[in-house]
């Protein structure tokens, strides 16, 4: 008796399964595992619109290839109301920026890759929120990224690490094209031979590191027409790198953060805050002020004065551990 009843449940089970009855949703649980992250979506970089109303931000996801990620521009109302919407079609678009008249967006597009497989650096790219695909409007030859706007709306900072030689050496590459004169193209041929010298080396992000290469702040005047493109001018030089670049409230100056050491690895941690006259053209920027590690955001101005050093009566606001700093004697006044 006991056999045929076995016998009996078995057939049972056989023929649900073969009738394709499956558990209740929420019954099967399983644990997380790494192919998970091929359907991960998240979002980064929000940026408010300057009259609050709307939310622009980076989508993250994966491509269809599963080797890569592929970011785009959204917007969302800010009061969750509307569905988000996509602005963007390109597949490596990032940190979007809005004008302080909340008319354009300005953003880093990624490019394809070029003829030996590796991809093009990224270019600033503006959107027209009346309508209309992003229209790129740098074409550097190390790419433009972190844009900055004016306070008034006609400027835009940003950071690049080309060269006064790499444009050079573009243009010549550009002009032998133009001439078919494939014999000067290949006499730029760069040699992808590495001569090690310093403890850091190479970064997961950028590859194999320049230390004769930094990254410096640009400026460009922000097109009015759909076919203009405007070259634009390098603010700061040297053997440092910047970076967080701000506006000053009356758009003459421009700060921005750096580390003044070598090798700084070796050394104590340390951020100093410099700034530049949004006129001058490869002069070193002036000290401001000096702080410990930053552990928070970007500086960012007081909501109300308009401070003209950070050691005045009104502060420039930025995160650092301790966070209080005074006016020593190298704070100098103009």
């Amino acid at each position: 008796m006991k056999t045929l009843l076995s016998v009996v449940i078995v057939l049972v089970v056989a023929s649900l399964a073969a009738q394709g009855v499956t558990e209740p949703a929420g019954l099967h649980k399983r644990s997380v595992t790494e192919k998970d992250l091929f359907d991960f979506v998240w979002v980064a970089d929000p940026e408010l619109s300057p009259d609050g109303t709307r939310v622009a931000f980076t989508r993250v996801s994966v491509d269809e290839k599963r080797t890569g990620y592929e970011t785009s521009i959204w917007t969302a109302a800010a009061n969750g109301n509307e569905a988000p919407v996509r602005m963007t079609n390109g597949k490596h678009d990032a940190q979007p920026r809005w004008s302080p008249d909340g008319k354009y967006l300005v953003l880093a597009r990624g490019g394809d890759k070029d003829e030996t497989g590796k991809p093009n650096p990224p270019q600033l790219a503006m959107l027209s929120l009346a309508g209309g695909e992003a229209r790129t409007i740098t074409e550097l030859p190390k790419g433009a990224s972190n844009p900055v706007w004016s306070p008034d709306g006609k400027r835009i900072a940003f950071l690049s690490s080309t060269t006064q030689e790499d444009i050079q050496k573009d243009q010549r590459k550009k002009n032998a094209a133009k001439a078919a004169d494939t014999k000067a193209s290949d006499g730029e041929h760069e040699s992808d031979v590495h001569v090690i010298s310093r403890a850091e080396y190479r970064s997961n992000d950028q590859g194999y590191l320049d230390p004769k290469r930094h990254v410096h702040i640009w400026m460009l005047q922000a097109p009015t027409t759909s076919d203009e493109l405007i070259s634009p001018v390098q603010l700061t030089s040297g053997n440092f790198d910047e970076r967080e670049v701000v506006w000053s409230r009356d758009g003459t100056r421009i700060y921005f953060l750096t580390d003044r050491v070598d090798e700084p690895y070796f050394e104590v941690p340390s951020t100093d805050i410099y700034s530049v006259f949004r006129g001058w053209k490869h002069r070193k920027a002036r000290n401001r002020s000096h702080a410990h590690r930053r552990s928070g955001p970007q500086p960012r101005w007081p909501q109300a004065g308009l401070p003209r050093l950070p050691c005045e009566a009104h502060p420039f606001l930025f995160a650092a551990r301790p966070l209080a700093y005074g006016c020593g004697a190298g704070c100098k006044t103009d």
